[in-house]
């Protein structure tokens, strides 16, 4: 059994590289497979989205606008806004350029986690991809397949941590800390003090701040601020100050404040609860392994020849975990995604005590490969629950499905004024006004006028227009039946009130 268990694990060593291609062939297909399907959701993606657009429209890629003007609610800085913008460039004005390079910085994000790995064993390489790829609520929801910042931002962050792990072998790495770290707070702004954070701590308790030389400091210096600061000179010839005060108020004042900002607010314990211990999902698995792993370490100290990974990188690896996951617990506004880079050291850690216990030379035969086929079977669930889930379970909504299908940017309706009376599923409501999501949908097929108002504001219009209309809705205004129907599918119909169409 036990001969049978080893020859088994052998197979990761001689096949790693095919093994390693596979994950992330894998990562690839649960990050792009199916991502322009689900509907565009409101606030941070359509906002994004649309800044995006405008930018593309106006050519002024310093100032994120919305219904062009600037924005004050989603003051971040443009990288995110630029990856948007970039993607609406390759792929058109779809949701797939919407969320490709959110896709695709998450794929990045797993392969140099994985990579990364590999100094702790080909195994415990394999097992972070696994681990990766079970990563649920990430794409669930504002990371994997969404059009926002986080995505973007979850890869400098790790990028920043896997550089700093790097300091005691490369010095040089702490000028790459630096730089990611600026990408990071010109995608997000100030969350990134929490790569400033977890860096100055690790600097400190591992003593290598003290053997830093000054000109390698200088550098480190220039590197994280010089970028934020050249970007914050040309920002402020717009609007001066206002921009940075707004940024102020609502990523430091307002998620500090009492009680939470936008409703927000949550106890101490929601991360701990809704993702680290929650067994539903693999993150209780994850956590409860790097508590053992943690517990036999203290519990009985290992030689220095046996420990699965150095001091530094253990150090290093716990406060990546630990400093964002108590310091945004500790801030009364508690939204998950904000807790997001936290998971990548779960897994790490995680793969490293599983991967540990896996190749114990003195366990029984029967154990190791009972102990092997159980984690293999849970992963593969949790693998298929974030693919059936998120992938194969993407959904788009009647409404958005029916404004794509209706308009074509090269098309006659191009550009014209729209007025919206329906029932929208997004909100679960009926609606005269437009979400913005369908502003942004509107946008993206056909450079749509979006008005408000409804039916009676599109009767008054007497220029060209359009109206969405649910069907149900026609009863209530026997005025449209001079209007000429262009489109109904049995659920909404697209009227138009242009003087061709009542001729």
């Amino acid at each position: 059994m036990k001969r049978a268990y080893r020859s088994l694990l052998g197979l990761t060593e001689t096949y790693y590289p095919i093994l390693f291609a596979a994950l992330v062939c894998a990562a690839a297909f649960l990050c792009f497979r199916c991502l322009g399907v689900k509907a565009i959701d409101s606030w941070d993606e359509a906002r994004h989205g649309i800044s995006a657009y405008e930018m593309l429209q106006s050519g002024n890629y310093l100032v994120n606008t919305y219904l062009g003007e600037p924005d004050y609610w989603n003051v971040k800085p443009p990288l995110s806004f630029w990856s948007v913008a970039a993607g609406f460039a390759l792929f058109g004005y779809n949701a797939v350029g919407l969320r490709f390079f959110s896709a695709l910085a998450y794929l990045i994000t797993c392969v140099c986690a994985g990579l990364f790995a590999r100094r702790y064993g080909k195994l415990a390489s394999l097992l972070t991809m696994v681990f990766l790829c079970a990563n649920y609520f990430p794409f669930k929801a504002h990371l994997v397949r969404a059009g926002d910042a986080d995505s973007l931002y979850l890869l400098f962050f790790t990028l920043a941590m896997l550089c700093m792990l790097k300091l005691g072998k490369n010095g040089r790495m702490l000028s790459l800390c630096g730089l990611f770290f600026a990408l990071a707070f010109l995608t997000k702004s100030f969350h990134a003090l929490m790569i400033a954070a977890v860096g100055g701590l690790f600097l400190l308790m591992t003593g290598e701040f003290k053997r830093m030389k000054a000109g390698r400091f200088l550098l480190f210096l220039g590197c994280a601020f010089l970028p934020v600061l050249l970007w914050a000179v040309f920002r402020c010839q717009y609007d001066g100050l206002t921009f940075f005060r707004e940024m102020y108020a609502a990523d430091i004042a307002g998620r500090t404040a009492s009680g939470g900002l936008e409703g927000h607010g949550a106890p101490f314990s929601f991360y701990l609860t809704s993702i680290f211990w929650n067994f539903d999902y693999i993150y209780g698995w994850l956590t409860l392994a790097v508590l053992l792993g943690i517990l036999v370490l203290w519990i009985r100290p290992l030689r220095k020849k046996d420990s699965p990974l150095p001091d530094a990188d253990l150090c290093g690896l716990l406060l990546w975990l630990l400093v964002p996951l108590l310091g945004f617990s500790a801030v009364s506004t508690k939204l998950m995604w904000y807790v997001y880079p936290c998971i990548v050291p779960l897994c790490l850690l995680a793969a490293v005590f599983v991967s540990s216990f896996l190749r114990m030379e003195k366990a029984p035969g029967a154990l190791m490969l009972a102990s092997g086929l159980l984690l293999a079977a849970g992963s593969a669930r949790f693998v298929w629950e974030n693919y059936a889930d998120n992938v194969r379970g993407a959904r788009g909504n009647d409404l958005q499905t029916f404004v794509s299908e209706q308009f074509d940017r090269d098309g006659d309706l191009a550009g014209r004024t729209v007025y919206l009376d329906a029932y929208d599923p997004f909100l679960y409501a009926n609606t005269e006004t437009w979400e913005q999501n369908m502003r942004l949908l509107a946008m993206l097929e056909g450079d749509l006028d979006c008005r408000d108002g409804g039916a009676e504001a599109f009767l008054r219009d007497e220029g060209d227009a359009l109206l969405i209309l649910s069907i149900p809705f026609l009863e209530d205004y026997p005025e449209l039946s001079s209007c000429r129907v262009l489109a109904d599918n049995g659920q909404y119909m697209l009227i138009d009130n242009s003087s061709a169409s009542r001729e």
